[in-house]
């Protein structure tokens, strides 16, 4: 039986096309999954575009093209084989997680340390949008930022992917949450426990009298200086900014911060997700007891994906996530 997935052989949105793949098998270590749901990143289209340029030397992996050719990373999906010396998991398990060999087809294989179970509270398109977003926003907050119990922080792009799940897991680790976000989004910020929400099409929240302990910047559409001027003497201006483009991207920032930081009396950091299995578990664990919620705006079919790729684009889409459903 032919697999269809997304693939593309060079860079750019011409080149990307829904095309039969030969069966994927899984490796040592790895899980052959059935995709039921797979969530667009900006990952997803950086690596479509090879952008930023820098990053075609590693990240992106290749000069010429995309390597793996297949897109998508989030997966949601149950287990149809397992390979050598592979443990957790049996045929029939329901997992979630990272699936670097493209998830935006009707099969793909895991390592299994990627990959968490799929708690039975979490439909597959809520589990499918977890992964990535989740991960980096627990990341970032908990680890780079050390966000602490009591302390003020401001998360701009709060409607967005990474950022609706960056306001309630602030607010699980006992933080007053500032939302920064779009009029459209504020009442579903302020519904995932938001205490303040700036609309930033009507007020620059860096020019205000307000400060804070972090700023996290989802988006890039703050100077480095703007942000700084938000953060208290001694806070941290935290970089999230995928959407940046050019050839070194959100790369110029830290240089920046790393020159500036110190003149300014902030600190600045860049971070990025690491893909595991504890923090899969914790997260599903969030969700399925009601502390975190997963916002899907949106479903498109597999034939669809190249739009839905499109509508993420780091230019602001639609609240929460976008999901691929094979």
């Amino acid at each position: 039986m032919a697999v269809r997935a997304i693939t593309q052989d060079r860079y750019g949105w011409g080149a990307v096309q829904l095309a039969e793949v030969p069966d994927p098998v899984p490796g040592t270590g790895e899980v052959l999954i059935r995709v039921k749901a797979a969530a667009v990143n900006p990952y997803d289209w950086h690596y479509l575009e090879g952008t930023p340029g820098i990053a075609r030397l590693g990240m992106v992996g290749n000069l010429r093209g995309p390597k793996p050719p297949v897109r998508g990373v989030d997966v949601s999906g149950v287990v149809e084989a397992v390979g050598p010396e592979a443990t957790r998991f049996v045929p029939g398990d329901e997992v979630f997680g990272f699936a670097y060999a493209g998830s935006f087809a009707d099969l793909t294989v895991a390592p299994e340390k990627h990959l968490a179970v799929k708690p039975p509270a979490l439909s597959h398109e809520e589990a499918g949008a977890l992964p990535m977003a989740g991960v980096t926003a627990l990341n970032g907050l908990r680890d780079a930022a050390g966000l602490q119990a009591g302390q003020r922080i401001a998360i701009t792009g709060a409607g967005g992917g990474i950022g609706h799940l960056a306001v309630q897991l602030a607010k699980w680790l006992g933080a007053h949450v500032t939302a920064v976000c779009s009029a459209r989004s504020a009442d579903l910020v302020r519904d995932l426990g938001a205490d303040e929400v700036v609309d930033y099409a009507t007020t620059d929240f860096t020019s205000t009298d307000a400060r804070y302990d972090v700023v996290f910047s989802n988006g890039g559409q703050y100077s480095l200086r703007a942000l700084a001027r938000a953060v208290r003497p001694g806070g941290l201006v935290l970089l999230n900014d995928g959407s940046k483009t050019g050839f070194a991207g959100a790369l110029g920032d830290m240089v920046l911060g790393k020159i500036l930081g110190p003149r300014l009396a902030v600190r600045v950091a860049r971070f990025d997700g690491v893909a595991n299995a504890d923090d899969l578990a914790l997260l599903a664990g969030l969700v399925a007891d009601g502390t975190v919620r997963v916002e899907v705006s949106r479903t498109y079919a597999l034939e669809e994906a190249v739009e839905a790729v499109r509508q993420v684009a780091g230019r602001g889409h639609a609240r929460g996530k976008i999901v691929v459903v094979p």
